[in-house]
């Protein structure tokens, strides 16, 4: 860009912009924003519901079956997400006994089933 347009370009980082703006007291009040907004949010919420996995089945194992389909068959959605809010699998080998079971009552368990066994 510098050579297209004949302009001077600059990269900066945090206060580096300030400064070479002269508004360094403007960083020092972001800064001190920042950190008593941090202070001030809430704990992050718990993302492993492998942590009670009795709990998190029950709760989940009545979802439709067209649903679980999508999201066992998608590779991002279950390396990325299903793989993080269950990082050690013990909801879903209960949910695939679960599937397992109910393969008799319905061809589409018997699919998901076979999905989710490849999975984990």
């Amino acid at each position: 860009m510098a050579l297209d347009y004949g302009v001077k370009l600059y990269l900066f980082y945090g206060v580096e912009l300030f400064d070479f703006l002269q508004q360094g007291k403007i960083w020092n009040e972001i800064l001190k924003y920042l950190q008593q907004w941090k202070k001030e949010i809430p704990d992050f919420p718990e993302t492993n519901f492998d942590i009670d996995a009795e709990s998190s089945f029950e709760e989940i194992k009545s979802l439709s079956p067209a649903l679980y389909r999508k999201l066992l068959q998608d590779d991002a959605i279950f390396n990325e997400i299903i793989l993080t809010i269950f990082p050690e699998k013990k909801t879903l080998r209960l949910l695939l006994d679960y599937f397992k079971e109910k393969s008799s009552e319905k061809i589409i368990y018997k699919t998901i089933s076979k999905v989710l066994e490849e999975r984990i």
